[in-house]
Parts: structure tokens; C-alpha cells; sequence
């Protein structure tokens, strides 16, 4: 191993489980596994002691009695190869693909030397034995040359991540998004490494704004940020903005945490605090008023929390969503602390490029300059890009992120032939000849016009304007840009009428398209 170049990375004791055709788990090893950026991968299986193969199988000389071997060193490192390569395939987005650049395998005799003839099934290229182990980086290139193709490159710094993250992915237990897809089954969102670096760098701190784009992992982060404060022993509340967001956090959170952790909205805390302490919310103004809730309802919370005892009131505080909170509100959020002067924790995770509510957001002094998180995770490159050319930002996809398809713009004379091509996309993507997928992984994104224009199914594929009934896989969705903030769908398919406002339109379009993980398509609208 020392005498190979100092770029070669070298692996030693590569295990990994697999399945066979019948669903049994199955126990792989490889020896040595070499990443070479220059050359590519190469797989080793190593036998020592003295050897031989009679035609028919292999046998070993242990101190004069012959013992067969279990497996064929041969196949067994080329099936390792190829089981290896799996991995990395999926974490380059190349399920069905040659790889970009070379690999190979060879079995190392390190205690032998080659004599006989050998059988078809065997190269002498392919092995490594005691006389070509001096010259074990001649050897290598060698075997690299062997099996290099046409078309084969160098491995680039992202490619070299990427092998990396397949052979040796780094994971965390952490609270995750529920997504009720097409197999119902659960899925764990892996912290980035800019996330992890936040979450090590708060890790002591009582007070913290946290700006990521969309699609960073924000409410991930904010959720596992007030379980661990509620599991220390805080009384703790996770805000929001949005009643969806809010059920769907509420379904998010597996364990029980009593009292400890309690999950609303803004609306909602409002009215179950005034609903205690016995204030009118409901009698105090025109709930028809847009200054109901940016004033009267923050006076109302702050009346409340005057007359509740402590039992009612919260440790700590972690808000997701926070550019749509408006500045009265967080005058009346002081109140719902046990102690104002001595918080345990107070967060706020906010996107200022999704301020549906407030035109010009701010948060609390107190918590400082902002902590960046700049790296997408949810969606596609391409769809990542999109959206993040709507509101002239760049954007930092994650390594080995999937590039993913282009997202689609088709552009229809009037509001009816929007939803006539809205449905032609979805039974496109329901039916099973075709896209294949279930109701619950589809959303269609509508502007704030009434619900009474939108159809209650596309031809035989039912439509919801319920999210319970889409998460239960009853119907795809339809609901408005704004209801939908804060949520995310395999497929989102979104109708767009005619701009008015430049500015409000371009953050309006990113907060729906960037709802999409996998597939985006933008059916606009040029007659109002």
C-alpha cells in the first residue's frame, strides 16, 4: 500500500448487506477497495497461503491438508464489484448507467507466484500475485487499463464525494418529515454538513435567527431544535405560520413529549391562550379585517398571557417560517414566555425570499446576524436553479444531489384550458403505463381565486382540496400557493395568471414551484 501514489485512497475491510432475488439478506466483503481519482475504482480480494485450482475449484494448503475454499476468489470479487457499484451508481443519480469513469477488480495472491495455465475464466492481468505486488503500482495502472472504456474521465472533486458518501454515507437520527407516498413507508432526511456545522455551532446558544433558501431543511432543523430543548426538560412551543404546516409538523413528531412540546400556529396559540383566559378574541373586531390578526389578535395574546399562571406559559420558543411573522406578534410573543429575561431558547428560522404576508419582515434584536444556511436539499439541481433564478439568487445544491429533469413551462389561453392541461399532466402521472404514482405524492397549485373554480376531479383521477384526505391517499391536491407554504410534493404541477405585481408575483412563483422535489411543471395563464 505504501508504495501506491499518494492520491490513492485506500479501503480495507468493505462490508455491506444486500438482498438476493428471493428477498434473503446476504452478507458481502471486499478486501481492499482503491479510489484512485485519476484512474477510478478497483475492488481486491485478497487469499494468502499457498493455493491452487484443480479445473474445478479451489483448494488451499493448510500446513499439508488440502482445504477447499468456500467461494471462487474470482467471483467473489467480481461480485462485490458489482454490488459496490450499485452503491455508487445511486448516489450519481445513474441507477441504469455505466459510470463515468473506470472500475474493475482483481484478487491478490500475496504469498504466491503464478504457475500453470489458467482456465478462460481468469485473466493473468487480473491478478495480483507476489511478484507483481512489488511493483504493485505498474500492477495497478495495469489492471485500471484493462478495464478502462471509451468515454471513461478522471474522477472530478464532486465524483471523489460522492464515492465517498456511497461507500461510507454519513447519517443522524433525527425528526423527520412524514411523506405518505406511494409505499407509505417512513424516510429519513440526512442532515448536510452545512447543517450539521449549525446545529454544532448552537448547540450552547440560547438566542438564534437561522436564513436558509427554500428547500434547506429549515423546518427539519427548527423540529429537531425544540424536541431536544422539550426533551432537556423545557417547556417548549414550536410556531408557525401555517395551519397545514402546523398539522403537518403535529404528524411529524413520533414520540410522545407530553406537554413539553406543543405545536401551533400563530392563529391558533392565539386562540387557544384567549380561549383560556377567558379574552374575547372573537368579539374585539371584524375578523373579516386584515388588522384583526396583525393587531387586535397580538393585543388579545398579550391580554391573555397577563392574566395565565406560568403553567400556561412556555421555556422556550423556536419559530419556523418567521418572514411571515409581523411585528406586532412578536411584541406579543414576549408574553408567552415563563421568564422574558431568561429564556432557554428563543430560534427563529425564516426565508426572506418566501414573504407571502409582510412586505417588509423583521425579527426580534435580540437574536443577532443571522446564521445562512445555503444549501438545497430538497429538490432536483434543475429544479433548485429554477426556482432560485426567480428572486436572482445562485444556488448550492448538496453533493451528489440528483440533476433531475428539466422543469416544464407551458403557457394556455385562459384559466379553464389551465386546468384542462393540469389534468392531462396528472392522469399522466397517476395512470401505470405511465407515471405510475399514487394521489398523496401529486400537487396542483392554484392562485388565491375561489376554490369554486377549481374542478373536483380530473377525469377518473379524483381531486382534494382536503390534506388529510391527500395524505391518506384519497386524491390529488389542489389548494392554494399560500396554504401549500411550508410543504413539499413529488410532483407539483402550478397555474399561474397574468402578472401584476413584478416583485410579489416573483416570490408568489418561488415559494410554489420550489414546493416540487422531483418533477415541476408550470402551466401559465395569459388571459386573466
Amino acid at each position: 500500500i505504501e508504495h501506491l501514489p499518494n492520491r490513492v485512497e485506500v479501503f480495507h475491510g468493505f462490508n455491506w448487506l444486500t438482498r438476493s432475488r428471493t428477498g434473503t439478506i446476504q452478507e458481502g466483503e471486499c478486501d481492499f477497495v482503491l479510489l484512485d481519482a485519476e484512474k477510478g475504482l478497483l475492488f481486491v480480494e485478497v487469499k494468502g497461503g499457498s493455493l491452487l485450482f484443480d479445473g474445478r475449484q479451489w483448494v488451499r494448503d493448510v500446513r499439508g491438508e488440502l482445504r477447499l475454499l468456500n467461494k471462487d476468489p474470482f467471483a467473489q470479487a467480481q461480485r462485490g464489484m458489482h454490488d459496490i457499484v450499485g452503491l455508487v451508481r445511486s448516489q450519481f443519480g445513474r441507477a441504469g448507467d455505466n459510470l463515468p469513469f473506470t472500475y474493475g477488480f482483481a484478487v491478490a495472491f500475496p504469498d504466491c507466484r503464478i504457475d500453470g495455465q489458467l482456465p478462460p475464466s481468469i485473466l493473468r492481468e487480473l491478478i495480483l500475485d507476489a511478484a507483481s505486488l512489488r511493483q504493485v503500482d505498474a500492477s495497478v495502472r495495469r489492471i485500471f487499463r484493462s478495464f478502462n472504456r471509451a468515454g471513461h474521465r478522471a474522477l472530478s472533486g464532486r465524483s471523489v464525494e460522492s464515492v465517498r458518501a456511497a461507500l461510507f454515507p454519513k447519517y443522524q437520527l433525527i425528526p423527520v418529515m412524514w411523506r405518505k407516498i406511494e409505499d407509505q413507508e417512513e424516510r429519513l432526511r440526512r442532515l448536510t454538513d452545512a447543517q450539521q456545522r449549525i446545529l454544532d455551532i448552537l448547540a450552547n446558544q440560547t438566542r438564534a435567527a437561522i436564513r436558509g433558501v427554500a428547500g434547506s431543511g429549515k423546518t427539519i432543523l427548527a423540529l429537531a431544535k425544540a424536541q431536544a430543548i422539550a426533551r432537556a426538560g423545557a417547556r417548549t412551543l414550536f410556531l408557525c405560520y401555517n395551519r397545514p404546516l402546523k398539522d403537518w409538523l403535529r404528524n411529524a413528531v413520533s414520540e410522545s413529549h407530553g406537554d413539553s412540546l406543543v405545536i401551533e400556529n400563530y392563529h391558533g396559540l392565539a386562540d387557544a391562550l384567549c380561549r383560556q383566559a377567558g379574552v374575547p378574541l372573537w368579539e374585539m373586531g371584524d375578523t373579516g379585517d386584515k388588522a384583526f390578526w396583525t393587531d387586535v389578535a397580538s393585543e388579545a395574546l398579550m391580554q391573555a398571557c397577563e392574566r395565565l399562571g406560568p403553567e400556561h406559559k412556555f421555556d422556550a420558543l423556536v419559530v419556523d417560517e418567521g418572514q411571515d411573522f409581523h411585528e406586532l406578534w412578536w411584541a406579543s410573543l414576549e408574553s408567552v414566555f415563563r421568564d422574558p429575561e431568561d429564556k432557554a431558547c428563543y430560534y427563529v428560522f425564516y426565508d426572506p425570499n418566501q414573504n407571502l404576508y409582510v412586505e417588509r419582515p423583521c425579527l426580534p434584536p435580540e437574536l443577532g446576524e443571522p446564521y445562512e444556511l445555503p444549501e438545497n436539499c430538497r429538490n432536483t439541481v434543475r429544479i433548485a436553479e429554477h426556482c432560485a433564478s426567480l428572486v436572482g439568487q445562485q444556488t448550492r445544491s448538496r453533493d451528489g444531489a440528483p440533476v433531475g429533469d428539466e422543469p416544464e413551462v407551458v403557457r394556455v389561453r385562459t384559466l379553464a384550458d389551465a386546468f384542462r392541461e393540469a389534468g392531462r399532466r396528472v392522469r399522466n402521472l397517476c395512470m401505470p403505463n405511465l407515471g405510475g404514482l399514487r394521489f398523496s405524492q401529486i400537487a396542483v397549485l392554484a392562485p388565491g381565486f375561489s376554490s369554486n373554480d377549481w374542478p373536483a376531479q380530473f377525469g377518473a383521477i379524483p381531486a382534494t382540496k382536503s390534506f388529510e384526505e391527500w395524505g391518506e391517499d384519497k386524491g390529488v391536491l389542489i389548494a392554494s400557493w399560500h396554504r401549500f407554504k411550508g410543504l413539499e410534493a413529488d410532483a407539483i404541477v402550478t397555474i399561474e395568471m397574468p402578472v401584476r405585481d413584478g416583485a410579489r408575483e416573483r416570490v408568489n412563483r418561488y415559494v410554489a414551484r420550489s414546493r416540487a422535489k422531483h418533477l415541476l411543471m408550470v402551466i401559465e395563464v395569459r388571459e386573466a
